[in-house]
């Protein structure tokens, strides 16, 4: 082996043992983190449209409860008329009983005039589940029974119990940013073929320590939707996010 040969072979075998001895120590999660997005696309002369978007999102780590809330806003104007319109919010709240398994209560609402949807509101209470936990990939579930009422823009409204069933992927890219993939479905279980699927894909990288760039991308799938609309709506979203953190520490468990 020649010496150049062997000095690369000896740097890659010691660069993992460098680089574990000069990473820093993780920091521990802050007490409360929040970030608000915004974006707007705009033409004028022979086309006269809008696009605006924002959205919201927080999370508070008590020594007991974990609180999340988020909420997002869409709306597209077209030559002085609206053609989209949707408004989501959430708020849950998360207990850990064990490493793995922890109480869930949420509360989800929803309002989409151009699906039907005059609003929706989505009450759930069930179990969290911690399954895979890796510096490089984490995977939440959600285990619930829920009630859906629907106030609809045609016809009478609907007042079912249904199930919440979610997995939440997120993969960090170091502390960059981060991606993360959500599958939420919702079976029906007054009329089974009233089931509904939710698929996002967002995808958020720092640009400064308060400012970043995310993507995203929401598919929603109602199987049994409002009569005289489609199954499927699709949005994508690009927008600049300002973010903030606490700089205290959450309470240790």
């Amino acid at each position: 082996m020649t010496p150049t040969r062997l000095l690369v072979a000896v740097l890659l075998v010691a660069f993992p043992y460098v680089a574990a001895a000069q990473a820093p120590p993780k920091e521990p999660p802050p007490l409360w983190d929040m970030q608000i997005g915004a974006s707007f696309v705009g033409t004028s002369g022979n086309s006269d449209t809008a696009s605006t978007g924002a959205d919201f999102a927080a999370r508070r780590r008590g020594l007991v409860w974990l609180i999340d809330s988020t909420a997002t806003a869409v709306r597209t104007n077209s030559d002085n008329k609206t053609t989209a319109e949707r408004y989501l919010g959430m708020l849950r709240g998360q207990r850990k009983l064990t490493k793995i398994i922890g109480l869930s209560a949420g509360e989800k609402l929803e309002r989409d005039r151009f699906a039907g949807i005059d609003l929706r509101s989505i009450l759930d209470a069930g179990l969290s589940w911690a399954l895979i936990r890796q510096p490089r990939w984490t995977l939440d579930g959600v285990t619930a029974l829920a009630w859906n009422h629907e106030s609809r823009t045609t016809g009478p409204g609907l007042d079912h119990p249904v199930g919440v069933l979610q997995l939440l992927s997120r993969i960090p890219f170091g502390g960059a940013g981060d991606m993360t993939q959500r599958f939420t479905h919702y079976p029906d279980f007054k009329a089974s073929s009233a089931y509904r699927t939710e698929a996002e894909l967002t995808a958020q990288a720092a640009m400064a320590a308060h400012l970043a760039l995310k993507i995203g991308y929401l598919l929603r799938y109602a199987n049994d939707p409002v009569p005289g609309f489609k199954k499927t709506d699709n949005t994508t979203t690009a927008s600049v996010v300002l973010r903030w953190k606490a700089s205290t520490p959450a309470p240790a468990p």
